[in-house]
């Protein structure tokens, strides 16, 4: 889904997006639907806000346990679309001022809006993924869950590099 600039009336744009196509499933198990709602509003003539939100259910497996799992993810986020022809910096030749870190840069007046959620969505999910703050993950010698069960393996403490310090 493709918007231009001049699209935009001066009141702004609301999308409540039921299109599922951008979601990467490839890299990412959902479970239910996914909503998307976004606004568009002019600031200026080559600039715009995106304000977006992202609703739906992933599964996963945990970190620690490898149990299956599933989150709900409702993402709220806000970009600075700024049309700029010729002016985008090379990342290799410009250091980014504050004022440029929470601006996207574009070649062209024209906002990809699927390309933004699926940027969105990757920002804002977490690399680790745990079933719970308090998992205890998997015992280390016979692979048993401990969340679900103990084990009777010995606990061998091996002497700290660092008890020399104690004394």
């Amino acid at each position: 889904m493709k918007v231009r600039f001049g699209e935009i009336p001066e009141q702004g744009l609301h999308y409540d997006i039921h299109d599922e196509s951008w979601f990467p499933d490839r890299d990412l198990h959902r479970m239910g639907p996914v909503r998307s709602v976004i606004v568009l509003k002019r600031n200026g003539d080559d600039r715009v806000l995106l304000e977006g939100e992202i609703h739906t259910i992933l599964a996963y497996d945990c970190d620690r346990c490898t149990e299956n799992f599933s989150m709900e993810l409702d993402l709220s986020f806000t970009v600075n679309l700024e049309y700029a022809p010729g002016n985008i910096p090379e990342p290799a030749e410009h250091e980014c001022s504050l004022s440029e870190m929470d601006v996207m840069y574009l070649k062209e007046p024209i906002i990809d809006v699927f390309e933004i959620l699926n940027q969105q969505i990757f920002l804002m999910i977490s690399e680790k993924h745990l079933c719970s703050e308090s998992c205890k993950g998997m015992c280390l010698q016979c692979g048993v869950n401990l969340n679900l069960e103990t084990c009777d393996c010995k606990k061998e403490s091996k002497p700290s590099p660092f008890a020399i310090l104690k004394r």
